[in-house]
């Protein structure tokens, strides 16, 4: 069993691989994509114990806080056992200096809900409190943030300071983190967060200010190297305006255009009418599949596709679900 707090009481480290949630699940066993990678992940193990960098080699702890899934994702992310290693090297080194291992289990308190300190001053001054909801429909799913960018309010970097962002970037991320982690092991298929970005009411005129997404940008560039891979992002472009928003906030989310790799998140899917897409971010450097325009609201088929990450009775009816209730009173 591994250290970690959100894992207390469980005794199986990974578990062998549960029947998938529903016809449309297709994450992959656990255990056999550490048996597929066991070489590499072997090559990355090594490469931190016997690292000259001794911060890192003593931050280590295989396998009570770090073993071979830990190691799984950020091979995954990477594709080869160098980048992997300096990632995952300085990915202990930010979980040191921001102390996130003595946070404890903080999964019942998503981002939205954090009552005070940076996190709180962020989501009230940008988010304007529903602008970003972090929730898990489903408890053997990922968990789920929902973005609306027309509720940003554009004069949030003049407001917050770097360090406020910060925090809430930091906070954010080890909620997904802890959520994504428990699911795969007691699940055993290997899962991964996703984002529903609604991006209904921009316009040309009304975009994202660009000093608020140069600083996601710098977040999310540097996210590959601090943050375990755990995300698939969801995004959405009006029809019509996809060329300029669709690049401005690809850039924002530290992305290049590209061929997408087997296990590392789904297609791009761009939405019209209920302005649904989903977007495979693999944080900094990492590349895109093709583009699929859908309109989950109208056609069947293409619903199909967002019923990987949530159940229809949990998806938002204005992405073709039946739940009517808003995800931030859920």
């Amino acid at each position: 069993m591994t250290s970690t707090p959100w894992m207390k009481g469980i005794d199986v480290p990974v578990a062998d691989a549960m029947p998938l949630v529903s016809q449309h699940d297709d994450r992959p066993s656990a255990k056999e994509l550490i048996a597929e990678h066991q070489e590499k992940i072997d090559k990355i193990k090594a490469g931190l114990m016997e690292a000259k960098d001794d911060e890192a080699a003593a931050l280590f702890d295989y396998p009570n806080k770090h073993d071979d899934l830990w190691l799984l994702r950020f091979y995954l992310s990477h594709k080869k056992t160098k980048p992997a290693i300096a990632a995952a090297k300085s990915a202990l080194k930010f979980r040191q200096k921001y102390k996130l291992d003595e946070l404890g289990d903080i999964r019942d308190i998503p981002p939205q809900a954090v009552k005070e300190g940076h996190v709180r001053e962020y989501w009230k001054e940008r988010c304007q409190d529903d602008a970003i909801v972090c929730c898990l429909p489903d408890k053997q799913l990922g968990p789920v943030m929902f973005l609306a960018f027309a509720r940003f309010d554009p004069k949030a970097a003049d407001l917050l300071s770097e360090e406020c962002w910060d925090f809430a970037f930091i906070y954010t991320s080890e909620w997904v983190y802890q959520w994504c982690d428990y699911i795969t092991r007691t699940t055993g298929l290997f899962t991964r967060s996703v984002r529903f970005i609604d991006m209904k009411g921009i316009t040309l005129s009304k975009l994202m200010d660009r000093k608020s997404s140069k600083r996601d940008g710098k977040k999310s560039r540097g996210a590959g190297d601090v943050v375990t891979p755990l995300v698939n992002p969801f995004t959405s472009v009006n029809k019509g305006k996809v060329p300029t928003l669709f690049t401005e906030q690809v850039r924002s989310l530290g992305v290049k255009p590209g061929k997408g790799q087997k296990h590392d998140g789904a297609k791009l899917l761009v939405g019209d009418a209920p302005n649904l897409g989903l977007l495979p971010s693999y944080y900094a450097k990492r590349i895109m599949e093709k583009v699929d325009m859908i309109t989950p609201q109208n056609n069947e088929s293409e619903k199909m596709r967002l019923l990987r990450f949530v159940a229809l009775e949990n998806l938002p009816t204005e992405m073709g679900g039946t739940n009517s209730v808003p995800p931030m009173e859920w």
